[in-house]
């Protein structure tokens, strides 16, 4: 028999064994240092949330859903990290502040569990037992008793319980429990040269345990079960063997045994009730800010200049006015506190009418001489920060051919031959073009002077908040990445709520810890009872703001994640807002007396099934006698099944029969449940007995 515990989704629930709600520093003083690092799986490197760090016998602190732990401790003591299904790890601080840890999946192998026959008349004796669902985990507990006759110093007792899922036929398994006596302890130590590491049962050994006449061990452990499969049929069956010395059994048991000992599992929180509505984030921290931007403004002016000379013509109003505009925005932008004006760049175009050489300087000349006036312009405070640049660029007699292709053709073909025969050679086309009959009254006349100009940029940073018909006009060009605020703005505009929905998704996908979006979208979810863990995940941390808390531990109850839930809820701080939430989680997580108070402040079937969970069954019992005369349950089918269970478990068959039949009547539904729960299997039986059941009777 193999006993190996499969990887989890979740983590042991650690306040079955350790009473996390009780914290307690074990120790005062100086003599102390913060502490903090990540816990890992060893073979996965993924995050090992809410594992137990243990001082002195006291849960000091757990980590959280990305592996992370802080705690004060001493200087030199020792630490152990526990989770359920890892192999604990111990270490000492020795004055470190960073602590990291790995940790190991737990896997036995048991080779004595070999199934044989009873051993006589003097069995051991299982207790049975109830298979209690605390959160996303199983509780098994009973007891073991073993008559003296059967175990002596020179025995080794074997106990392994184990989970059987009948629904997808598979089995797990809990702690072994291993008791050797004295002179079988001893013996084993010699067989393995004092290794105690070669004995694969060597960490679930307790030596000397039993000394009484009929000896009795109480047993308890939980298994993880993930929560798409809590519903199933299960039972528990254990393994029971007592082995003898080998020298005087030959290596075989002594005693081996199987049986179940728990059937149906107990869940009574299975009916727990709860609206707790998600919270907006209204954090206005979280809400983006508008982020500067690198804006151009560009534009082309035809200026003229005298003939031959780098100087603007100033009879021509035209040239005059097109310098003053683009000194006007220049100016508009300076002016502009929300904006910066980065850099002038002018690029000067010439007519091909003179030598390449000739042209190519006179537009360098005239490009510059703009760029300087315009820089004349600028303060000089200003004007120091921003660069200038300038280029100038002779137009070719291929571009020429092109502006004339419809208006002039037969002339357009002329210089597309020369264009040809001199490879664009600009000063060999020159001497050819003047001899055309319409060099001077076209070319000179019409044509050249428009490819005179002066192209301008004016690229400045400007800080604004773009007005919301900005940002749509943005969006619905897709020719600029859309930021995060704006994305905002156009959730917050969205006219229906498909647009707004799609616009939410895509923002997630480019943004995904946009807290504030991704909040909205988790609230939206929450109210229609869906459920996604990965919208907030990039969200959590440290400076999580408590509504992304608070809402991620309602996913985590809605995917049936109790651990995650209860673990987030414990970070919140005690308010009023979550009170409730607290409340609920600890609840579903198995810590009942913290949860009580407020779940039985607001009365109704809560609180009976809390007092239920805590065992306190004469009082449950008692208020479910006080509820049937309200008139609000005569007809709730859950709340008859519930007072059949109190009946039951107060012994009182006879209203626990008329209660279940009440139930199943009002909903019958509640059968196919209750022959799975082992508060209500054996009423259901009675009142609807199954053939099985009658052979069995």
């Amino acid at each position: 028999m193999i006993l190996k515990i499969n990887k989890l989704v979740s983590v042991l629930f650690f306040v079955i064994f350790l009473g996390l709600g009780s914290l307690t520093n074990p120790a005062k003083g100086q003599d102390r240092i913060r502490i903090q690092g990540k816990i890992t799986d060893i073979t996965t490197g993924e995050p090992i949330p809410v594992v137990n760090i243990i001082e002195n016998g006291y849960v000091i602190a757990y980590s959280d859903i990305d592996g992370n732990y802080s705690c004060t401790v001493g200087r030199d003591a020792e630490l152990i990290f526990y989770s359920g299904q890892y192999e604990e790890v111990k270490t000492r601080v020795d004055n470190r502040q960073v602590i990291n840890v790995q940790m190991k999946m737990l896997t036995i192998e048991i080779s004595e569990a070999v199934v044989t026959a009873s051993y006589g008349n003097t069995t051991v004796y299982v207790e049975p037992s109830d298979l209690q669902i605390v959160g996303d985990h199983f509780v098994l507990k009973t007891s073991v008793r073993i008559p003296k006759k059967q175990f002596d110093s020179n025995s080794r007792f074997i106990f392994q319980p184990s989970l059987y899922n009948a629904t997808l036929k598979d089995t797990s398994f809990f702690r072994p429990v291993v008791i050797d006596g004295e002179n079988y302890h001893i013996n084993q130590q010699r067989y393995f040269a004092f290794d105690g590491s070669k004995d694969r049962l060597a960490d679930y050994v307790v030596t000397n345990e039993l000394n009484q006449t009929d000896h009795i061990y109480a047993y308890k452990d939980s298994l993880y079960v993930a929560p798409t499969d809590l519903d199933h049929d299960y039972r528990s069956d254990c393994y029971i063997g007592i082995n003898g010395l080998f020298k005087k059994t030959g290596g075989k048991p002594d005693y081996t045994d199987t049986l179940t000992i728990a059937k149906g599992t107990v869940n009574p929180l299975r009916f727990l009730e709860y609206n707790i509505e998600p919270q907006d984030l209204t954090d206005t921290t979280f809400i983006p800010k508008p982020e500067m931007k690198l804006l151009m403004d560009a534009g082309v002016s035809k200026i003229n200049f005298v003939l031959g000379k780098a100087k603007v013509d100033e009879s021509d109003p035209e040239s005059v006015q097109n310098i003053n505009t683009i000194k006007q925005k220049i100016q508009a932008i300076v002016n502009n506190e929300f904006a910066t004006l980065k850099s002038i760049e002018i690029v000067g175009y010439a007519s091909p009418e003179g030598t390449y050489k000739q042209n190519m300087s006179l537009a360098e000349d005239r490009t510059e001489l703009i760029l300087k006036e315009l820089a004349a312009s600028l303060d000089p405070a200003v004007a120091k920060y921003v660069d200038l640049t300038s280029s100038s660029v002779v137009e070719p007699w291929s571009k020429v051919a092109q502006m004339l292709r419809e208006s002039e053709p037969e002339l357009a073909g002329y210089i597309d031959d020369l264009v040809y025969k001199y490879s664009d050679t600009h000063d060999k086309i020159i001497p050819h073009m003047r001899k055309h009959n319409k060099y001077r009254s076209v070319l000179l006349k019409e044509t050249l002077p428009a490819l005179r100009k002066v192209e301008y940029t004016l690229n400045y940073s400007e800080f604004r908040k773009l007005k919301d018909f900005e940002i749509w006009d943005r969006y619905n060009a897709r020719t600029e990445e859309i930021s995060r605020y704006e994305y905002w703005r156009l959730i917050d505009t969205a006219p229906d709520s498909l647009t707004r929905y799609n616009l939410i998704t895509e923002s997630l996908e480019k943004y995904p810890n946009f807290t504030y979006v991704a909040n909205d979208m988790a609230v939206q979810l929450i109210r229609q009872d869906s459920v996604n863990l990965e919208i907030l995940k990039p969200s959590l941390g440290k400076k999580a703001p408590d509504p992304v808390i608070y809402n991620q531990a309602l996913m985590a109850l809605g995917a049936r994640e109790v651990a995650m839930a209860d673990s987030l809820a414990r970070i919140l701080p005690m308010n009023d807002a979550s009170a409730y939430l607290k409340s609920v989680t600890a609840a579903l997580a198995g810590d009942y007396e913290t949860a009580y108070p407020m779940i039985a402040s607001r009365g109704g079937l809560n609180e009976v099934l809390l007092l239920l969970c805590m065992e306190r069954n004469a009082t449950a019992m008692s208020k479910c006698n006080e509820m049937v005369t309200f008139p609000e349950y005569s007809q709730n089918a859950k709340f008859w099944y519930i007072h059949a269970v109190c009946a039951n478990r107060t012994d009182d068959i006879f209203t626990a029969m008329i209660s279940m039949e009440t139930a199943l009547a009002l909903d019958p539904s509640l059968e196919e449940i209750g022959r799975l729960d082992s508060d209500a299997m054996d009423i259901i039986e009675l009142i609807r007995p199954t053939e099985e059941g009658a052979q069995q009777q």
